[in-house]
């Protein structure tokens, strides 16, 4: 998961404390845009974030994660192998790059990059290490793979649908893609927005916000859990 990282530059002349207080400002608005959908404003924040910081884990992390949310693989992939190259081959950065392979169909690619994310000894047990194996299961059986990746274009289908304003039909088609592959966080997180925002059933956004954090622990999935349980106990008070 993202973290505070370390600046490779920071111009001089400049107040550290400021800096940080500014920096906590972008960040809580680049992840607020993202969590609403505003994928290409999230990366705009993003890279002034990183015109004050430089490439910190943060920074690239994130803006890997905007370019694979608006469709750009390759850029997801370039932003992912810059945070490998500058902070090490972990566990987390591996399963991103990973994650970019997965997507773009290439079942060999993302086998590899799935066996040397599970190659790197992790840092602890736990449903990250469980995921990967997961995705990796997917990429050993053909049938499931191609299942998963038709689930995609249910994927696709449910940002059509809710561009145009059908959250219903959106919701409809996330879940196929759900249905399609279990390790699909992203549709899981779609559906938890839909429910929260659209429908107001902040009860069933928590139960699928909480399914894609036991696939992965994101920021932006954590944001959304806890608005998800604010909204609840506004509606039971």
């Amino acid at each position: 998961q993202p973290g505070a990282g370390r600046s490779l530059s920071a111009p001089p002349g400049r107040d550290p404390m400021f800096d940080a207080l500014i920096a906590r400002f972008t960040e809580r608005r680049a992840l607020n845009a993202f969590t609403l959908g505003d994928h290409p404003k999230a990366e705009r924040l993003f890279l002034a974030l990183r015109r004050r910081e430089g490439d910190t884990q943060r920074v690239l992390r994130n803006l890997g994660l905007c370019r694979m949310a608006q469709g750009d693989l390759g850029g997801a992939e370039s932003w992912f192998l810059r945070e490998v190259e500058l902070f090490g081959p972990t566990p987390d950065r591996l399963k991103a790059l990973a994650e970019v392979a997965y997507l773009s169909g290439d079942r060999d690619k993302a086998a590899r990059r799935l066996d040397e994310a599970l190659a790197v000894p992790p840092d602890s047990p736990g449903p990250a290490r469980e995921f990967l194996a997961s995705r990796a299961a997917i990429c050993a059986d053909p049938e499931a793979h191609a299942r998963a990746m038709d689930g995609k274009k249910d994927f696709a289908r449910g940002n059509e649908l809710l561009a145009a304003g059908d959250p219903a039909g959106a919701l409809e088609a996330f879940r196929r893609a759900v249905a399609a592959d279990p390790t699909d966080f992203a549709a899981l997180n779609n559906i938890g927005g839909i429910l929260l925002n659209r429908m107001d059933q902040p009860e069933e956004a928590i139960q699928a916000f909480t399914r894609a954090m036991e696939l992965t622990d994101m920021p932006v999935l954590r944001l959304n859990l806890a608005r998800a349980r604010a909204k609840r106990q506004e509606k039971n008070q």
